[in-house]
């Protein structure tokens, strides 16, 4: 086992070691660190991008732009570097045996998909997977969430019930909109060029405030075309206690780097901006969807939750991290299962 360095550090790949040699270097580190060592304290030093998952509802559904239904992970903004035992443990904990049984075999699934595709092709390999998967849920995609938070009024109005919903919070009021300006100049300035031409031909006509930072944002061209854009907070990663500092720039840098780069569907228009005291930074993008998942009832639909957010996890991991190496290493043995059985109980 080669020695361990700071989980900060981004994970690094030889382009001279092939997939297979990767796998096979995966392979040799389990006869050095087994499974149950690897779960409960001793991790392989393998780094994938922690996300922040609780729980399995941290995975759902959401339509693309192409209108196809793909399961992901939606909230992305605690993203990190780390090990990639830490994250799968604790989504475990909240599960019933049969239910980490299916995880930690979709887990394995996961990875192994990807694990010998070439770096450039890996990602469309994961889409089509996680459209496959999508085909048995409700997907929120951009329109509905946008339908459901705007008003149907004469003139283009956000929903302060609505948007307290989907943050789980109190709205704590309307921003004026010559204060917002400002502010939404400068993301403006962060977008691509051709988005920043798009939101051009757009004026803000509403906005809404969380007291602890958020703001959704109601463009209109005319009284029908409507854009609703989600600026949220950057703060450091909840992981940061346990994985140490990002080293490559601002927490802005890495929250915007995690939602282009760490979902199966990146975020569209996304930027940053200050707030006009600069107190708070915030990272924006276009309001994606919340994702719903369609009721199945029993346990072996809890096993089947558990199991297709296991492969969403394995992908995500495997495709920021050594995917050769987490495959070799994790292998298709069900004793993997058994141990992550065994830590998620402990």
């Amino acid at each position: 086992m080669t020695p361990w360095r700071t989980y900060a550090d981004p994970a690094q790949l030889d382009p001279a070691r092939s997939a297979d040699e990767q796998v096979l270097a995966g392979r040799t580190l389990r006869d050095t660190v087994s499974f149950h060592e690897a779960l409960t304290g001793s991790p392989t030093g393998i780094v994938v991008p922690l996300v922040g998952l609780r729980d399995i509802t941290g995975v759902s559904a959401v339509e693309s732009d192409a209108g196809s239904v793909v399961l992901d992970v939606l909230d992305v903004d605690d993203a990190l570097p780390g090990p990639w035992e830490w994250e799968l443990r604790r989504v475990a904990e909240g599960l019933g045996e049969r239910s980490v049984r299916a995880l930690a075999e979709g887990y394995q699934e996961g990875v192994a998909a990807v694990a010998r595709e070439s770096l450039h092709a890996a990602r469309g390999r994961a889409l089509t997977i996680a459209s496959r998967l999508g085909r048995g849920y409700d997907g929120d995609g951009y329109a509905s969430a946008a339908r459901r938070l705007v008003g149907k009024g004469a003139r283009p109005e956000l929903r302060p019930d609505r948007v307290a919903a989907r943050w789980q919070r109190p709205v704590a009021g309307r921003v004026q909109l010559t204060d917002l300006a400002r502010e939404f100049a400068q993301y403006r300035e962060t977008v691509a060029e051709p988005v920043a031409a798009l939101l051009g031909h757009y004026r803000p006509v509403d906005a809404l405030e969380s007291d602890d930072g958020r703001l959704l944002v109601l463009l209109a061209h005319g009284d029908r075309d409507v854009l609703v854009l989600e600026a949220l907070p950057v703060t450091a990663s909840s992981w940061e206690p346990r994985v140490g500092a990002w080293r490559e720039g601002s927490d802005v840098q890495r929250v915007l780097q995690a939602r282009e780069t760490i979902p199966l569907v990146p975020l569209l228009m996304p930027g940053w901006s200050t707030s006009p005291d600069g107190s708070v930074a915030r990272a924006w993008a276009r309001a994606r969807g919340s994702g719903q998942v369609r009721d199945t009832a029993g346990k072996s639909g809890s096993r089947r939750r558990a199991h297709d957010a296991g492969v969403i996890i394995g992908l995500v991991h495997a495709l920021g991290g050594d995917a050769g190496m987490l495959s070799g290493y994790l292998g298709r043995s069900g004793r993997f299962a058994d141990a992550l059985v065994e830590a998620a109980g402990s």
